[in-house]
């Protein structure tokens, strides 16, 4: 297998700020959102949430990108998922007045002379969604290979309404709104890995109906409406931040996937096919988005798209593709996509935890051939967050310390545990 790596001995170009009259961020490395599902039961942050951004903030990374909060108790994945409301919004603002000061201070020691960039990612879990610790699928429509991955059958939870979703919609604008008084630079709303509205993106099997069926205006209308209200609320000088991590391929089979071709009866992962979501992008882009985030795969089915491994979780199998092939894609997907929209919007690409310490070599290389803006990590943040660091002190990140790719953490997410690194972080060890 011959896979084109761009490989940099000299990481330099690591350190190069982000400075454009949209955004400034310090460097080129980012934390990328990864639930750690140990809020409190109200939705607020506890002291493992507060370990994990003071461990994030001493890392070094230019932009720490923070994991999927729910906008309701309804739509939580986890009874331990963060959720923002206006009684913890002080919780918030405590959790980001830290995670800022701490991080200010470590990059201003590795002599960066701007500021950390703080995203709040808000997030539906649609599908996957949990009440009181059991399954409660809110789907956007059936689809039963995906409801047998989760062991839900089709008679569970509900597909909602377009009037259950235009509530929705202003429940996502209203906490965006104070995702701001909370002490962010800006919100992301997510569209990736199989939640709400990726789900709404591949629904072409929602039939009547404003937000699916053929159209991508119509199955992008959820993000595109909550999108457009927020940049409406938010004056362009206010410099709060509207953003979206994208899935810009899901490899489901059309009908019911994203960024793949119209072909019948293909099997997974389906070919690729980027015109729909380039066509979002460019959407995105007239809106005024100008940072966006790049991923793929649904972590629920079939997960090595998202998240390539060496280990299974338990009981799960290696799929037929090597992993390296299978973080290739993502890279792949986000440099076609970096290449065909203006360039002045700044892409973090996802995929790169997989190349353990060659990975800031790969991001390195990336960067210099303008394949991505940013690369972002996150098994790698849970298993060593002074990755960044570790790259702009010594060139490289420290072997003994990187992700191995071992499953353990997407093991702790499936049992409904508190996550974080069973090989790396002591808090963490001997757990299972």
């Amino acid at each position: 297998m011959s896979i084109p790596l761009p490989i940099n001995a000299n990481t330099e170009n690591l350190r190069e700020a982000i400075q454009s009259k949209h955004i400034n961020i310090p460097n080129r490395l980012s934390i990328q959102p990864m639930e750690g599902f140990d809020a409190k039961l109200n939705g607020s942050p506890s002291e493992l949430t507060y370990r994990r951004y003071t461990r994030y903030a001493k890392g070094g990374a230019g932009l720490i990108w923070f994991e999927a909060t729910a906008i309701s108790e309804d739509c939580r994945s986890n009874d331990h998922q963060l959720i923002l409301t206006e009684e913890n919004v002080n919780n918030f603002k405590e959790l980001t007045s830290l995670t800022r000061t701490q991080a200010n201070q470590t990059l201003e020691s590795l002599g960066f002379k701007n500021r950390c960039r703080l995203i709040l990612q808000l997030n539906h879990s649609g599908r996957y969604s949990k009440r009181n610790g059991k399954k409660n699928p809110i789907r956007a429509y059936h689809n039963d290979e995906l409801d047998n991955a989760i062991s839900v059958k089709r008679e569970d939870g509900i597909i909602i309404s377009d009037e259950e979703l235009k509530e929705i919609r202003d429940i996502w604008v209203n906490k965006a709104i104070l995702a701001k008084d909370a002490g962010f630079d800006g919100v992301d709303i997510k569209a990736c890995h199989g939640y709400l509205i990726s789900e709404l993106l591949s629904a072409h099997n929602r039939k009547n109906s404003e937000y699916g069926g053929s159209s991508l205006e119509n199955r992008s209308k959820l993000l595109i409406e909550i999108i457009t209200k927020l940049q409406n609320k938010f004056r362009k000088d206010s410099g709060f931040k509207v953003t979206s991590r994208i899935g810009a391929y899901d490899g489901i089979p059309y009908p019911n996937g994203f960024g793949v071709k119209s072909i019948a009866n293909q099997t997974f992962p389906a070919s690729v096919d980027l015109e729909e979501p380039i066509e979002l992008i460019n959407k995105l882009y007239e809106l005024d988005v100008k940072l966006l985030n790049i991923t793929a795969g649904n972590p629920h089915y079939k997960g090595y798209i998202t998240r390539p491994y060496d280990i299974p979780v338990k009981g799960g199998r290696l799929p037929k593709e090597h992993p390296l092939f299978s973080a290739y894609r993502i890279i792949y997907l986000t440099s076609v996509i970096k290449s065909l929209i203006s360039q002045d919007m700044i892409i973090v690409g996802s995929g790169y935890t997989y190349f353990r310490q060659f990975a800031g070599n790969l991001a390195s290389g990336l960067i210099q051939r303008g394949m991505v803006d940013i690369c972002g990590f996150g098994r790698m943040s849970f298993a060593n967050p002074e990755f960044a660091k570790q790259i702009f002190q010594g060139k490289t990140i420290d072997k003994a310390k990187a992700c191995i790719s071992c499953s353990k953490c997407s093991q702790f997410m499936r049992e409904g545990k508190s996550t974080g690194c069973a090989v790396r972080d002591p808090e963490y060890i001997n757990r299972e």
